[in-house]
């Protein structure tokens, strides 16, 4: 199995030096600008020191983590400096003598190094926590991966809403602010999981520990919190000065998006915290303009800067929060629902600190196709894309709890995807089908292999099919018969239809 890292950044050395230089071209921007953005060659050498092997396991990148910290920094400094140049009220563009800062990122980077370090802490917090440093480094190697694939397709097509256009490099730009910030709330959410934990421990000799430490907001932080889910939680409208005749635009609150988001912000969920966390630091979210008053208004390069801040804090904030629905494969919360979910590969677990383990993952890759078919719906033509997904799990005859814990975990993300994907009242403007295919090979004697596939679209309801497959002698229902898949899947309904040696399991939850 070849090293996913090298490919990834190999991909991004190799793809991105063509494709910058004809962005930049159609920008009309000279070499002599020396424009900052997050593939550029500052960048690209610091991508350099990162040196795997093909032949290297899944945990080499963990030798670079001071390589990876430094790239963390440098990629938002390029990112923010990237957008402000573009932004057509402040003076970069017609003055070259005048350079962006991205003022806030040393205050940012300086949080990150202590979630680095507060890593191991939460390690001991979860059984099942997981690597959360290299995972947003490699989140955001795969969606650019996925951004410049096939000439810069998805590139061209993602944006923000049919009112705004963005350059490639804005693009970019925005999709390394997302990615790499994702996480930045998760020891807050998890840090009362800790604090659980250590008052249980403390149960052993004290009665009734009382441990004093409270991590709710209040008062003025409160407040604060407050306007940044309004932000996120808002869109603009157009209206017509009716003495000039000239247009204008008001900013409106969206209230389900609102109730959403403040329903996500009382769980502490890390989505919605991460949103908090830049907004605060960040001079460039503080510059934000916002009001919802009426006599506010703001004109289209106002309305494009808000739907760039917004789009980052939303797309960031949506990743953990379930009672968003997505309905445009277009988008950038889209793609990094979909990328956070597919980087599982050499991510360290706690079981992982003490035994190695002999389970073997590997992502084989993510397909999107573009214009896939046309429909009419309500009237409008609706041009539909595809997303695929594919993965291979193999376990060792001792890994039998752990197969069937995937087999479980597998399902849960099949519930997950048809919730943030599920009907809802604008469910006929979805552009999108998406389907899962996981393969998981046991290696028992004779081998199984489950190939699990879950599928969602328009047309028909959400779908997890395991088919079973058994080469050699015995017989399927000698290994896994319906009975032990209905203890598997035991908040399911299980049917199941046997075809010589396969065996296709129907799973559907029970509530749903």
């Amino acid at each position: 199995m070849s090293n996913k890292d090298m490919h990834l950044l190999s991909n991004i050395r190799d793809k991105s030096k063509p494709l910058v230089k004809r962005y930049m071209k159609e920008l009309d921007i000279s070499d002599d600008i020396k424009l900052p953005h997050p593939l550029d060659q500052d960048v690209l050498i610091e991508l350099d020191k990162i040196s795997i092997r093909d032949e290297d396991d899944d945990y080499r990148i963990f030798h670079f983590l001071d390589n990876v910290n430094s790239l963390w920094k440098l990629l938002i400094e390029k990112s923010i400096k990237c957008l402000r140049y573009f932004d057509s009220r402040e003076p970069f563009m017609e003055n070259s003598a005048k350079k962006p800062i991205a003022y806030g990122v040393n205050e940012l980077s300086q949080y990150f190094d202590k979630y680095s370090k507060f890593e191991s802490m939460l390690y001991g917090g979860s059984k099942y926590y997981r690597d959360h440093v290299v995972h947003v480094f490699r989140t955001w190697l795969l969606g650019v991966d996925c951004l410049l694939r096939n000439d810069g397709e998805y590139m061209s097509r993602i944006n923000i809403g049919k009112e705004v256009k963005i350059n490639p490099l804005e693009k970019i730009s925005i999709w390394t602010m997302i990615s790499l910030t994702h996480d930045l709330g998760y020891p807050l959410e998890k840090a009362q999981e800790i604090i659980d934990n250590t008052k249980d421990m403390m149960k052993s000799f004290i009665v009734n520990p009382t441990i004093s430490m409270d991590l709710s907001f209040n008062g003025v932080q409160n407040n604060m919190n407050d306007f940044v889910v309004r932000f996120l939680s808002s869109k603009m409208h157009e209206k017509l000065n009716s003495d000039s005749l000239e247009k204008y635009y008001v900013a409106r609150l969206q209230p389900k998006y609102y109730f959403k988001f403040q329903k996500s912000l009382e769980k502490s969920m890390h989505g919605t915290l991460s949103a908090i966390i830049i907004y605060k630091l960040l001079l460039y979210f503080l510059e934000s303009d916002y009001s919802i008053n009426e006599d506010y208004s703001f004109n289209k390069e106002d309305v494009r800067q808000f739907y760039i801040r917004r789009e980052i804090l939303r797309s960031i904030a949506s990743h953990t929060c379930k009672d968003i629905y997505h309905l445009d494969m277009l988008s950038f919360a889209y793609l990094l629902i979909i990328v956070d979910d597919a980087q599982e590969w050499g991510r360290k677990k706690i079981t992982e600190l003490y035994v190695k383990s002999d389970i073997v993952y590997e992502l084989k890759g993510i397909s999107t196709k573009f214009d896939t078919a046309k429909v009419i719906r309500n009237g409008k033509e609706v041009y539909l894309h595809t997303c695929t997904i594919k993965e291979r799990f193999q376990f060792s005859k001792k890994e039998k709890d752990a197969l069937e814990q995937i087999l479980r975990d597998l399902q849960k993300q099949s519930d997950g995807y048809s919730e943030i994907f599920r009907d809802g009242q604008d469910t006929a403007n979805r552009n999108f089908s998406f389907e899962k295919e996981c393969e998981v090979v046991y290696q028992d004697s004779p081998s199984i292999t489950f190939h699990i596939v879950f599928y969602i679209s328009n047309d028909i309801n959400s779908s997890f099919t395991v088919i079973q497959e058994i080469t050699g002698d015995h017989t399927v229902d000698s290994n896994f018969n319906l009975e032990s898949m209905k203890e598997i899947y035991n908040d399911c309904e299980v049917s199941k239809d046997q075809k010589d040696n396969k065996v296709e399991y129907y799973v559907r939850n029970k509530y749903v």
